[in-house]
């Protein structure tokens, strides 16, 4: 089938002048006789789009997700995006912070903000517009909290808190899933990094951080994986067929030492000495969690050392080009996003097994978008077979939570 239909919308302000918009709840602009009515008006710049290319997830299964960027070249002969031009309808709207929205067959892709407009003049007129944008990761990124101190809560409680925060106020939309584990109420030092203290949150949980393809910043609870069902086959028959298939097995994720702590107490460790004995010690270290009590914390060194005390054989990568697909099968990859569930399987010429599947996480997507062509890549994260019920555990010994292990 031909590629999907491409879409790249980008808002510009419509107030004349620019002047100063009317703001809701603004000390200075959300008076009246004050500002000026206006608003965004979104823009399809399709016509003069040359490639996109979109890189969104982390690179590392341990690290945070990092915000999702794209670079989007324009063909800008008529100076229509040119900032310099004041003949542009656009003119002179075109500034950083513009906000961009991708679409592929009408399905979001990518969803921010324009940080850089990069023009390349030639001698020929033949200008190219590059605008590089990134996500509202960016947005936390650059505003502090107010010293403050919170109730003890749950991790997801204190994300909608976080985000609640006066000197915050964030107005994009959100997804906040359960979390499992409970934070204490310690102190925030005055100009804690929003995103930072966000992501803590996110390592005490064990959860996901993440700006969405449609712009919702998105949080999800480590058990929000746990007895994972796919929504997506992968194959070179009787799925969604790929063009590459990456396979690794290293020490990349080994980890066999570690210690955990919070406020709440002392360094707790946990280790195994069989994988040390085969590994050598590989040691792992969270000391600035935020978890409510050293039983929790102890709890989830235990729940790391499950994970990681082995290295696993496992898939992390697969491209497919969306122009050999069929439109359902197109359209499942446009609406696969991160942390969704698919299932890679792998057929041999010689040897055995004949075939291997997995069954892993969605930790990376990526768009490489050029005329006649519209390649997907994603990265994977194993799924966790190591989240037992284990009794009287402050972190695995809930029911509905847990696998069973027999």
């Amino acid at each position: 089938m031909p590629v999907p239909t491409l879409q790249v919308l980008v808002g510009f302000q419509t107030t004349t002048g620019f002047g100063n918009p009317f703001q809701l709840n603004n000390a200075t602009y959300g008076k009246l006789n004050t500002g000026t009515l206006g608003g965004l008006a979104y823009a399809d710049l399709t016509q003069y789009v040359q490639s996109v290319n979109i890189t969104r997830g982390r690179n590392r299964q341990l690290d945070q997700f990092n915000a999702g960027t794209a670079i989007i070249s324009f063909w800008n002969q008529s100076r229509i995006l040119d900032p310099l031009n004041t003949a542009s309808p656009y003119y002179p709207y075109v500034t950083p912070r513009c906000p961009i929205i991708v679409k592929a067959n009408g399905l979001p892709i990518y969803t921010g903000l324009i940080s850089d407009w990069n023009l390349d003049y030639e001698i020929s007129n033949n200008d190219i517009m590059y605008a590089s944008c990134t996500d509202a990761f960016t947005v936390l990124a650059n505003q502090n909290l107010n010293a403050f101190t919170p109730s003890a809560e749950s991790s997801s409680a204190r994300v909608n808190t976080i985000l609640d925060r006066p000197e915050i106020l964030y107005q994009g939309p959100r997804s906040i899933g359960t979390g499992s584990s409970t934070l204490g109420a310690y102190a925030i030092a005055q100009d804690t990094n929003c995103l930072d203290y966000l992501q803590t949150i996110t390592t005490s949980e064990q959860g996901y951080l993440y700006i969405a393809e449609d712009g919702t910043l998105t949080f999800k609870g480590r058990t929000s994986v746990l007895n994972p069902v796919a929504g997506a086959t992968f194959a070179s028959s009787g799925g969604i067929p790929y063009q590459t298939l990456i396979n690794q097995y290293g020490d990349e994720l080994l980890y066999n030492y570690i210690a955990t702590q919070s406020p709440a107490g002392a360094v707790q460790t946990n280790s195994n000495a069989t994988s040390i004995a085969l590994y050598q010690s590989q040691n792992l270290s969270y000391l600035n969690l935020l978890n409510s009590t050293t039983a929790e914390v102890n709890a989830l060194g235990a729940y790391l050392l499950g994970k990681y005390k082995d290295p696993i054989l496992r898939f992390t990568g697969l491209t497919t080009e969306l122009a050999a697909l069929s439109t359902a099968q197109v359209n499942t990859c446009l609406t696969l996003d991160l942390t969704d569930i698919v299932t890679v399987t792998k057929t041999f010429a010689t040897g055995s097994p004949a075939s291997i599947s997995q069954t892993l996480i969605v930790s990376g997507v990526n768009h490489t978008i050029v005329p006649g062509s519209h390649v997907i890549g994603y990265t994977f994260e194993n799924t966790d077979g190591n989240q037992y019920l284990t009794l009287n555990n402050t972190i695995f010994g809930t029911l509905n939570d847990n696998l069973l292990a027999f």
